[in-house]
């Protein structure tokens, strides 16, 4: 059983995809929302926004505010306006200063000279990161920042509270390839990846051999490993054509599920009738910031994805 999040019937619920410290890209899109902090002019009265994690990290190089963009997301959150879950970044964050674990420096430098390691700011970030729930389900639909899979969410049960914030005593075991915690933090956070039939390989963008894919979790009609392979285009017919043992058939889904981390691009569009990610790499140049505004649907719809300026079309990774 999930921990519930609850809303009135007549909530609306803006989801917004990961941000990687572009607070100005927030700006823009909460104006081209309406969404403005002082009702009446706006739509704050009956709609929340709903941040899906990946706050931080970017390239050394890209135009970020840490700082300004964390303030703002948690004042949101303060006052009732929003909701934020972590992501895979503001999670790896937590290891990082905890020194339990190694994190990609070179995105991860980009916070750390935003907040400077080790001071004041950068502890007080790190705590409000600790206190960000793993998911919300808020009965009609559901956000978490990579993946929903009903099993690994109840095995989490125990060690989160009535708010699915993970419990003060189990960060260690989070950060412990020992424990079974350690494995469904990978999972929800960052995707599920499964073992290739023995003999079967591809090659990654960077050339390298892999044995292992991503999963397309959300692909109800997915049978064979090559369906179920999110892989880039490419190397599609690298994967085998062999049928999915049992314990891989992906799951239905009963409620909608909004997720970010998956770095889309092209023209947004839903992963399934049930599943769309607001991940199209807003951390890179000019693309813009997307959201998906839900208003009740039971079937998610290209209709309801909200950005400011127009996307090339591009096949994404599809239903």
């Amino acid at each position: 059983m999930t921990t519930k999040t609850f809303i009135t019937k007549d909530t609306k619920l803006i989801f917004i995809g990961d941000l990687h410290g572009q607070v100005q890209k927030l700006d823009a899109l909460l104006k081209h929302l309406k969404f403005d902090e002082n009702p009446p002019q706006s739509i704050t009265s009956n709609t929340k926004l709903v941040f899906i994690g990946d706050l931080i990290d970017n390239a050394p190089n890209a135009n970020t505010n840490h700082v300004g963009l964390l303030t703002k997301v948690k004042r949101l959150v303060d006052d009732d306006l929003a909701y934020c879950i972590m992501g895979n970044h503001e999670f790896n964050a937590i290891g990082w200063a905890t020194k339990h674990n190694e994190n990609n420096t070179k995105q991860h430098q980009s916070f750390l000279n935003d907040v400077i390691e080790g001071s004041d700011d950068h502890i007080y970030w790190v705590n409000w990161f600790k206190t960000l729930p793993l998911y919300l389900d808020f009965d009609e639909i559901r956000a978490i920042h990579a993946c929903w899979k009903e099993t690994q969410i109840k095995q989490l049960n125990k060690y989160i509270n009535s708010e699915s914030k993970l419990n003060k005593e189990c960060w260690q075991q989070a950060f412990d390839k020992s424990e079974p915690l350690y494995y469904l933090a990978e999972t929800l956070l960052k995707g599920p990846e499964i073992e290739l039939p023995h003999g079967s390989s591809f090659k990654d963008k960077t050339g390298t051999t892999r044995t292992q894919i991503r999963c397309k979790w959300w692909s109800e009609k997915a049978e064979t490993y090559r369906d179920f392979a999110q892989v880039q285009p490419e190397v599609v017919f690298d994967i085998p054509d062999i049928k999915l043992p049992n314990e891989q058939i992906p799951e239905q889904f009963s409620q909608p599920v909004i997720v970010g981390h998956y770095t889309l691009n092209g023209v947004p569009s839903v992963l399934s009738h049930k599943v769309a990610c607001v991940d199209y790499n807003a951390a890179k140049d000019d693309n813009p910031l997307v959201a998906y505004f839900w208003q009740g649907e039971k079937v998610l719809t290209e209709r309801n994805f909200v950005y400011r300026n127009k996307m090339t079309e591009h096949k994404n990774l599809g239903i």
